[in-house]
């Protein structure tokens, strides 16, 4: 196969991201030529590579696509979600992925550093994958909540409730109460009642 019917093959098939072990598949061929025949492709500026053995397409690929298929489960977070979403003025250089699994962050993919957030398995949820490049990604709310989980409000635009209804004050208060963390709980409380939503946070000040 050459390289441009393997590239071919992938865009036929919406693939952003893949790993050697995908690639000895579609090659039919063994692992160490699947490797030199990506390195070649890499040479020829088609595909660049995230770690060992994980690489990605140069064109029509983005640095969510990228983290969200580094491990599993994960998902894209935080305020790399809510900047995804058009939810901050914050432009951030770093994309955060949380998962199940540890991670050592990756520096310089497509331009972005990505951070890996442990959780434990029971806070996997909130989250969903996009149509459009396979990415997994937290929903609004479950961004906000995680960035509480994790104490980064510095990464959390004061006015981000203020876009409704792209924001869902009833669903971010049921994910605050899923944490089962009374520092979370306290906190979506505060932000829910600086922005007129003192039904929801009375109902968080309860449950705590």
């Amino acid at each position: 196969m050459q390289a441009q019917d393997f590239m071919r093959f992938l865009n036929d098939n919406r693939i952003a991201v893949f790993s050697l072990k995908d690639a000895v598949k579609i090659l039919h061929a063994s692992r160490p030529y699947a490797s030199l025949f990506l390195r070649r492709c890499m040479n020829k500026g088609l595909i660049s590579r995230v770690e060992n053995g994980l690489y990605y397409k140069n064109h029509g690929t983005n640095e969510y696509m990228v983290a969200s298929r580094i491990v599993y489960p994960s998902y894209v977070s935080m305020v790399s979600a809510l900047a995804y979403y058009g939810l901050t003025t914050q432009i951030p250089n770093t994309v955060y992925v949380i998962s199940t699994k540890v991670h050592r962050p990756i520096k310089k993919v497509m331009g972005f550093n990505i951070v890996f957030r442990a959780i434990n398995s029971r806070m996997m949820f909130g989250y969903h994958k996009e149509a459009y490049g396979n990415i997994s990604i937290a929903e609004p709310e479950k961004a906000i909540v995680d960035i509480f989980y994790f104490n980064d409000v510095n990464d959390l635009d004061e006015d981000v409730l203020k876009s409704p209804p792209r924001i869902d004050p009833d669903r971010l208060a049921s994910y605050a109460i899923r944490t089962e963390r009374d520092s979370v709980k306290k906190r979506v409380a505060g932000l829910l009642s600086e922005n007129g939503y003192r039904k929801q946070a009375g109902f968080l000040i309860k449950r705590r």
